[in-house]
């Protein structure tokens, strides 16, 4: 005979009517959970239920920062291809796949297009590149926070002037900043800036043509 609690339901018995509590909340309270997974992990709560198969596409963020599985272009292009938020907090993405590099302008963008405000690109996990940043990277009005990390092999070198204009915290990370001119450049275009880090950086200063 099942045994009952203090409050007279029989334990270990669920009613007929249980449902599971999670999936009772708001989809903006789901996004907000899904936005603090691993974005391959929040695509998966998609065979859930129905509900639940949409409610990743429209988070706030996308993490693709899993370094110790090899992320392939078509992978990210798909989960592009699906998100729908019209608005991106947050875009962290960390390659371990040189082939992957010549897709690198066209993600930024996209999460540029998304007016993100907090980026994070980890390219310093690949064996060996040989990748200059393209200048649209240093055009952004909604950019509040920014860490980029480079292999050394990579250079950082704006061509023309730099504008992150919302732009408060900057961490550069093993970037090869080239010549004198790329921070001058940086701090003029980060009239907001409160907070810079430069972690194992170089720069060198070249003489003549």
């Amino acid at each position: 005979m099942a045994e009952e609690d203090r409050d007279g339901a029989t334990a270990g018995v669920r009613s007929p009517n249980h449902r599971d509590l999670i999936s009772t909340l708001p989809d903006v309270i789901l996004q907000t959970i899904l936005s603090s997974l691993p974005t391959k992990f929040a695509i998966r709560t998609s065979i859930l239920s129905k509900q639940w198969r949409h409610v990743w596409c429209n988070t706030q963020s996308l993490n693709f920062e899993w370094c110790g599985n090899y992320l392939w272009a078509d992978s990210i292009n798909e989960t592009l291809a699906h998100y729908k938020a019209p608005k991106m907090m947050s875009f962290h993405f960390c390659l371990t796949a040189i082939k992957n590099t010549p897709y690198i302008e066209s993600w930024i963008e996209f999460a540029k297009s998304r007016n993100v405000e907090s980026m994070t690109i980890d390219l310093g996990s690949r064996a060996s590149a040989d990748y200059t940043i393209p200048n649209s990277f240093f055009i952004s009005s909604s950019v509040k926070q920014l860490t980029l990390r480079l292999a050394f092999h990579d250079r950082m070198v704006p061509r023309d002037s730099v504008s992150w204009t919302s732009l408060k915290e900057l961490v550069l990370r093993n970037c090869n900043l080239f010549d004198g001119s790329t921070m001058p450049k940086i701090l003029s275009g980060c009239p907001v800036l409160e907070s810079l880090t430069l972690y194992m950086c170089r720069c060198y200063n070249f003489k003549g043509s």
